[in-house]
C-alpha cells in the first residue's frame, strides 16, 4: 500500500512541476542535433543486435522511448523533455495509438520523430505465422496514421519509416520484407531496465552506466513507466554535465515519399490540404481492434 501511495505521489509532483510547460519551451536557444538516416531497402540500426550503428557522434546519445502513447505517462515525459529542450523519437503501440489519438497528435506537434512497434506488442512476433506477423506490423502502422490523420501536414511528416521490434526480438524474414517497402528497422546500443521492477534510481544508475560503457548511441526507454518520468530530468542533466549532447533520429530527405511508394507500402504519403485527394483514398482508415496484448508490455 505504501509503495502504491508514493508511486502516485511521485507521479502528482511530476504533473504539478510540468504544468508551465504545456507547449514546447520558447526559451530553448536551439534545437536538438538531428541525425537524418537512409531507409532505403531497410536497414537495421542498433549495435546491441546489427553491425551498423546510426552514425552519432562521440558522447551523443539518441532518446527513443517504446510502448505509449500512455496518458499516465507520455504527457509528463513530453513536458520533461520540452523543459531541457531535448528531441526524441517514440515507437508506438498501435492499440494505444488509436486509444489515444490526441496524445499521439502532441507527440508529433512537439516536434518528435514518431516510428512503431507493431499492433499489440507482441514478444514472439518471430513465432508468428508470416500473414500474422505482417498484419501486426501494417495495423500498428495505420493506427499511428488514423490518429495523426486530422493533423497539420508537418504534424503528419513526423510519421518516419520506422519500426522497432518488440521486445526486439526480430526475425531476418520480417526485416527483409520491412526492407522491401523501405522501412528500416531499429534495435539499440544500450538500454536502462526500465521495464523491470527496479526503482527509478537504479533506473538513471544503469542507463548512466551503459551510455558511459559504449560512449555514444540510442538508448531504448519506455513512456508507460513511472520510473522512467521519474528519472528522466536527471538523467538529462547528468548526462550534459558529463559532456553528453542529444539527437533526434530522423529519415533522410524523401524517405517517406520512397516507403509511400513501394509495391504494397506500410506508409501513406502525406498529402497537403491543397492537393487532390485520389479516388477512394481514405487517409483515416484502419482495421479495428480484435484483440488485446498477448503478453505483458516491456
Amino acid at each position: 500500500m505504501k509503495s502504491v501511495l508514493a508511486a502516485a505521489s511521485m507521479l502528482a509532483a511530476l504533473f504539478c512541476a510540468s504544468l508551465p510547460a504545456r507547449a514546447q519551451n520558447p526559451a530553448c536557444e536551439q534545437e536538438t542535433s538531428v541525425v537524418t538516416l537512409p531507409t532505403k531497402g531497410g536497414p537495421a540500426y542498433g549495435g546491441m543486435q546489427y553491425p551498423r550503428s546510426a552514425g552519432l557522434g562521440l558522447k551523443q546519445v539518441a532518446l527513443t522511448f517504446d510502448d505509449g502513447p500512455n496518458p499516465d505517462t507520455t504527457p509528463l515525459i513530453l513536458d520533461i523533455l520540452d523543459r531541457h529542450c531535448v528531441k526524441a523519437t517514440f515507437f508506438m503501440v498501435g492499440i494505444y495509438a488509436e486509444r489515444h489519438p490526441d496524445i499521439v497528435r502532441e507527440v508529433a506537434a512537439r516536434g518528435h520523430t514518431i516510428g512503431t512497434h507493431s499492433w499489440s506488442h507482441p514478444n514472439n512476433l518471430r513465432h508468428y505465422s508470416p500473414a500474422n506477423a505482417q498484419s501486426q506490423i501494417r495495423r500498428g502502422f495505420d493506427a499511428v496514421e488514423t490518429a495523426l490523420a486530422s493533423a497539420p501536414a508537418a504534424d503528419r511528416e513526423r510519421l518516419a519509416p520506422f519500426f522497432r521490434f518488440p521486445g526486439l526480438n526480430d526475425s531476418k524474414t520480417l526485416i527483409g520484407w520491412l526492407g522491401e517497402r523501405n522501412i528500416a528497422t531499429f534495435s539499440c546500443e544500450f538500454g536502462a531496465d526500465d521495464w523491470k521492477s527496479i526503482s527509478s534510481a537504479q533506473v538513471r544508475i544503469r542507463a548512466l552506466r551503459n551510455i558511459a560503457y559504449v560512449g555514444r548511441g540510442i538508448l531504448i526507454l519506455h513512456d508507460t513507466k513511472p520510473r522512467t518520468a521519474a528519472m528522466l530530468s536527471g538523467l538529462i542533466e547528468a548526462l550534459r554535465a558529463d559532456g553528453y549532447s542529444f539527437a533526434r533520429l530522423a529519415p533522410e530527405e524523401g524517405a517517406r515519399a520512397l516507403a509511400a511508394a513501394a509495391p504494397d507500402p506500410l506508409i501513406r504519403p502525406v498529402r497537403r490540404a491543397d492537393a487532390p485527394s485520389e479516388p477512394g483514398a481514405t487517409l483515416g482508415a484502419a482495421l479495428k481492434p480484435s484483440l488485446e496484448p498477448q503478453t505483458a508490455l516491456q
